[in-house]
């Protein structure tokens, strides 16, 4: 909830931002847009990060590496058909938001139905 809350401020006040830092407006344009669309989806980017840290926490790190990898492809593939047919960036900016929505998703149905183990390794020593 807070890290919605704090995407939401960086995604509406992006602008204002990168108005600090350069007046060349192309630059402010590109820069609002990079602000804007991963901004919309920090909330997504914690539920994300919190059943991958729980995943590697008890030691199985399978499902994780699995979703970051379709994060991953989704990104590889779809940056290269938008590279081919509308180079755009604030696109490519969308298309990292999107599987980020897609990973955490994913990640958090397959925490629902299929959680780790919660059997703690005793370590002999």
């Amino acid at each position: 909830m807070v890290a919605g809350a704090i995407g939401l401020g960086v995604a509406f006040s992006g602008r204002s931002i990168a108005g600090l830092l350069t007046y060349v407006e192309e630059v402010v344009v590109a820069a609002s847009g990079h602000f804007y669309a991963p901004g919309l989806v920090y909330g997504f980017m914690a539920a994300f990060v919190m059943p991958f840290s729980a995943y590697q926490g008890w030691g199985q790190a399978t499902a994780p590496l699995l979703v970051s990898l379709l994060r991953f492809a989704i990104v590889l593939a779809g940056g290269w058909m938008l590279q081919q047919h509308a180079p755009r960036p604030e696109w490519l900016y969308y298309l990292v938001a999107g599987s980020t929505v897609i990973g955490a998703l994913t990640l958090g149905i397959v925490f629902a139905f299929r959680p780790p183990n919660r059997r703690v390794l005793m370590l002999s020593g």
